[in-house]
């Protein structure tokens, strides 16, 4: 039977049809996500990771943007994007935001597409981590990396102080005695610093974790840092005040880099930097904060990744890529680019990932042996946080100062706190 020229016309277009589906369909299948974050300095390892995830992961791409140069102002970013609908699919951010994003309900949980909170155990977190991930029992982000205070040493200068022992110092009075002996060295060396300016009163939520103390009760109904605990920690301020003169931060900061301070606390995220600086200048030892408290913890500064979207598609992708994030490429990816510290205990106990990671940060041994007691950082449940840990950090400058008791300035930031929450 002859064709005719409709039926020729019908039968070519089933053809091509049928060959446009399967490419459709792929088309379709492919998802570009949008990840905001805060740190234009770490584009290079954003990028990394995202052409990694993708490799594994072809259907879907990321996009990194960059909303904001800091934690801060990423979250009021991230405010604004809520308030006109504007947000992306998810956002790499302080874990110390998980209860506001939650609350005012912008980030999604996460417990649909990640399953319950012992799945999160199996995949390596600590159990720290993943409590401070928690908002009335539900997961909201996944950990990315942390970082924790360490004590950096200029062992040219404690040695001409006299400090000849084979490890470092261990306890808190120890490590102020050294600085007394090296600030007594006289002329302009600066003897030890702490940084109890840290934002969100981080360094002073450390030292009270160490010590067994807490920010406040589980309930979150009223303050616990008041207690004996508490005044132990701005003690040990003021110990400290009578090691360095009466500097900045940033000033601190430049005193040990140019070799000139014995002893500075600040956080392990610093390292690299501190390391370069110290290169061909002096020898430098970066040893653990004092643990006096045998059930003790430390307080990260963690951050992680949450998610906006609430398509069930494009969560299940938002999944996909954050636990990539959190495996042990995303780990090896965030090692190689950073000072931030790999959170997953899986990949730590893994002799290949730590003979890499040791080798690209030699002085980060005796730090991940804390990743298991760490958890994150503190905030008042209240708008006026950042009024509060502005008080506490006026006051604790009063101690360090020697303008105040500690158990005056205990009682001062206790009544304010109350008075602010």
């Amino acid at each position: 039977m002859r064709a005719t020229r409709r039926a020729l016309l019908l039968t070519g277009a089933s053809a091509i049809g049928a060959l446009a589906i399967p490419a459709i369909s792929r088309a379709a299948n492919n998802i570009k996500l949008t990840i905001s974050h805060g740190a234009p300095p770490y584009a290079k390892m954003l990028a990394e990771l995202g052409q990694n995830f993708s490799g594994k992961h072809p259907e879907t791409q990321v996009e990194f943007i960059a909303n904001g140069d800091n934690w801060d102002p990423l979250l009021q970013s991230t405010f604004r994007g809520a308030l006109v609908g504007d947000l992306p699919d998810g956002t790499w951010q302080s874990l110390t935001y998980a209860r506001i994003l939650a609350k005012r309900g912008i980030s999604q949980p996460l417990d649909k597409v990640s399953g319950d909170v012992e799945k999160l155990a199996t995949m390596g977190l600590s159990r720290p981590l993943i409590d401070a991930t928690l908002v009335d029992g539900k997961n909201y982000s996944l950990p990315f990396g942390t970082t924790i205070p360490v004590v950096y040493y200029n062992m040219n200068l404690l040695k001409r102080a006299g400090f000849s022992d084979a490890e470092l110092p261990k306890a808190w009075d120890e490590i102020v005695e050294i600085g007394k002996k090296v600030a007594s060295l006289g002329g302009n060396v600066n003897g030890g610093y702490i940084e109890y300016t840290s934002g969100n009163a981080w360094m002073f939520q450390n030292i009270l974790g160490t010590l067994g103390g807490r920010m406040m009760n589980p309930e979150q109904t009223d303050i616990a840092f008041d207690g004996p605990e508490g005044l132990q920690t701005l003690e040990i301020l003021a110990k400290f005040g009578q090691t360095n003169f009466d500097v900045t931060l940033d000033q601190a900061r430049q005193a040990f880099n140019s070799g000139i301070s014995g002893v500075h606390i600040r956080t392990a995220s610093g390292i690299n930097s501190v390391a370069k600086a110290a290169s061909g200048q002096f020898e430098l030892q970066v040893g653990q904060l004092p643990l006096p408290n045998p059930n003790g913890r430390l307080i990260g500064a963690g951050h992680g990744f949450f998610m906006f979207a609430k398509d069930p598609v494009r969560q299940k992708r938002v999944w996909d890529f954050i636990s990539f994030a959190a495996g042990a490429d995303g780990q090896a990816i965030l090692a190689k680019h950073t000072g931030y510290l790999p959170i997953n205990m899986i990949t730590l106990n893994d002799p290949k990932f730590l003979e890499r990671y040791f080798a690209a940060n030699p002085y980060h041994r005796s730090v991940v042996e804390r990743l298991p007691i760490t958890g994150d950082q503190f905030s008042f449940p209240t708008d006026n946080t950042v009024k509060i840990v502005d008080m506490m950090a006026d006051e604790m400058r009063k101690v360090v100062t020697r303008r105040s008791e500690p158990k005056r300035a205990l009682a001062a930031m206790a009544q304010q706190t109350r008075k602010l929450l």
